[in-house]
């Protein structure tokens, strides 16, 4: 695949993303979260692994918090020195996570390694970019495609992005790419039908179109 297409395709959707206003931002990841844990399998999971936000990703703050409070359990990902990624599962924003590599918030050294990868039946991923047929493009390291790899068939998948990210046509994809299970954002879901969260908003927008016609 030509490196310089999804090279081009970062910057393009980073900026994107970047020119959302922050109040937008924080009410299109509070919807998102609310979407998220509308999910069966959200609801049925006892360890989810979600990221922490970095920069003007969706914020996953709220969402971290309710799933601790709900008292399923919540894990964060850390880069191993390997490259490979890990994951700790916390119990507190405030006393648990400690800035990492690259600056991305993480599970605290003493928390690290406490559950492994295959015990979350759901993996909330971060991402540049995504399209309608679950294709996810990341900053370009690989981390999550040979973190998600193995867990392929065996945890729910699910990019994480607003809707200003999601690509009007396919992403480049190559072979060793991992493509999601579901993507959400804030005002839709892919594959369509499968959030039950975002199919009540799209019934109500469509009432209310036809209430004005």
């Amino acid at each position: 695949m030509d490196t310089n297409a999804k090279s081009e395709l970062r910057v393009l959707y980073a900026r994107v993303r970047k020119e959302l206003p922050p109040q937008a931002a924080e009410r299109a990841s509070a919807r998102i979260a609310k979407h998220i844990f509308s999910l069966p399998r959200v609801l049925d999971s006892g360890l989810i692994a979600l990221y922490h936000k970095t920069g003007t990703e969706v914020d996953t703050s709220g969402l971290l918090e309710f799933i601790i409070a709900s008292g399923r359990g919540a894990a964060l990902p850390y880069c191993r020195e390997d490259g490979s990624m890990g994951l700790g599962r916390i119990w507190s924003l405030h006393k648990d996570i400690v800035p990492g590599r690259f600056g991305v918030m993480e599970p605290a050294d003493r928390l690290k390694g406490n559950v492994s990868a295959e015990q979350a039946g759901v993996v909330i991923c971060p991402g540049v970019a995504f399209d309608e047929n679950l294709g996810r493009l990341g900053r370009g390291g690989g981390h999550y495609d040979r973190f998600l790899r193995p867990l392929r068939g065996r945890a729910l998948i699910i990019g994480c992005a607003f809707d200003c990210q999601i690509s009007p046509s396919p992403l480049p994809m190559d072979e060793h790419d991992v493509p999601m299970d579901a993507v959400i954002t804030e005002k839709r879901a892919f594959p369509k039908g499968s959030c039950p969260s975002v199919t009540q908003l799209e019934e109500e927008e469509e009432l209310q179109r036809a209430a004005k016609c």
